[in-house]
C-alpha cells in the first residue's frame, strides 16, 4: 500500500494537476480518533527534515508515525511497516525530488496519522498526507490501515473480508479456516470475499455520492467513473471498537480541498444483508 502511495506522488508531480480552491466545506462526518489509550500505547513518532539540507531548500518534510510501545513481537511488526513507509519518503523520494526541483521551488509536505480502533482484536490507523507546493498547488490522501493483534497473524494488514470476520467474532488465529457453522449469521461473509464485499459495497454508497454531490460536497464535474476510480470500499476502510467498519470517500473526489471526508459505518449485519 506505500508503494503504490509513493507511486501515486511520482506520477502527481511528472502530471501537475490544477490547483486547488480555498476554502473548507461543511461535511457530514468528521473523521475522529480514539483515544491513543487502548490494548496498545501509541505514540507518535516525530521529526522534520529538508531536501536538500541547505537554505536553498526545495522541500520540508515535518512527520508524525505511530510507534507502538512494548517489546512483544506484533508491536515490532507493525512498527516495521509504518518504518518501512517513513523511509521511503524520507529516504526515496524526497531526496529525488528534490534534485530534480526547478530553482525556487517550494514544497512542505506533511504527514500525520489517527487512531481509529485500538482494541484487543485490532488496530486501526489512519494516516493523512498533504504535498503543498507554494503557488497552491496540493495533493491530499488518506491511507487507513487495519492489522490483526492477536493470533498467529498477528501484525498483518487485514483485508475487508478479514476485518469483517473478526468482528463477526471468528477465532482471528483460524481465518483461512472458519466455516458458516462457527458463523451462521454470517454465510455470505464467511463464503464471500473482499471483491464481493466491494461489488456490493459501490452502488450502495453511489446514492451517498449523488446526494453528496447534489449539497456541494462532492465535485460537481466527478461522475460514476471518477467515484469508482478514487474510492475503494475494499481499500478505503478501516475497524471501530463498537464492531462497525467504516467507510470514507478520499479527498480528490471533494469540492473543497479537506480531510475531513464522509464516512459510512455500517454493522457486520448490514453488509451481511447487502451480500
Amino acid at each position: 500500500m506505500a508503494a503504490l502511495l509513493l507511486l501515486g506522488f511520482i506520477l502527481f508531480h511528472l502530471l501537475i494537476k490544477k490547483p486547488e480552491r480555498v476554502g473548507m466545506p461543511v461535511m457530514e462526518t468528521r473523521l475522529e480518533a480514539v483515544a491513543d489509550a487502548g490494548h496498545f500505547t501509541v505514540k507518535k513518532l516525530e521529526g522534520e527534515a529538508y531536501y536538500p539540507d541547505s537554505p536553498a531548500w526545495a522541500y520540508h518534510f515535518t512527520y508524525a508515525y505511530p510507534s507502538l510501545e512494548g517489546e512483544n513481537y506484533t508491536a515490532a511488526l507493525i512498527n516495521d511497516t509504518f518504518d518501512l513507509a517513513l523511509g521511503e519518503t524520507k529516504d526515496i523520494a524526497l531526496p529525488m525530488f528534490a534534485g530534480n526541483a526547478k530553482d525556487g521551488e517550494k514544497w512542505e509536505v506533511n504527514h500525520d496519522f489517527s487512531v481509529l480502533c485500538n482494541t484487543d482484536r485490532l488496530l486501526s490507523i489512519l494516516t493523512r498526507q498533504i504535498w503543498a507546493r507554494a503557488d497552491g498547488l496540493a495533493s491530499r490522501t488518506l491511507e487507513a490501515q487495519t492489522f490483526n493483534v492477536f493470533g498467529d497473524t498477528a501484525g498483518d494488514v487485514m483485508t475487508l473480508r478479514g476485518v469483517a470476520l473478526i468482528q463477526a467474532g471468528a477465532d482471528p488465529k483460524a481465518l483461512d479456516a472458519v466455516t458458516a457453522e462457527a458463523l451462521p449469521d454470517y454465510p455470505r461473509i464467511v463464503a464471500g470475499s473482499s471483491d464481493r464485499m466491494e461489488e456490493k459495497l459501490l452502488p450502495a454508497l453511489y446514492q451517498q455520492f449523488l446526494e453528496l454531490q447534489s449539497s456541494g460536497v462532492i465535485r460537481q464535474d466527478a461522475d460514476r467513473g471518477d467515484y469508482e476510480m478514487e474510492f475503494s470500499p475494499a481499500r478505503d476502510f478501516y475497524a471501530l471498537p463498537d464492531g462497525r467498519i467504516a467507510f470514507f470517500f478520499p479527498p480528490a473526489l471533494l469540492s473543497e480541498p479537506s480531510f475531513d471526508v464522509p464516512t459510512f459505518a455500517f454493522t457486520v449485519e448490514e453488509i451481511e444483508g447487502l451480500l
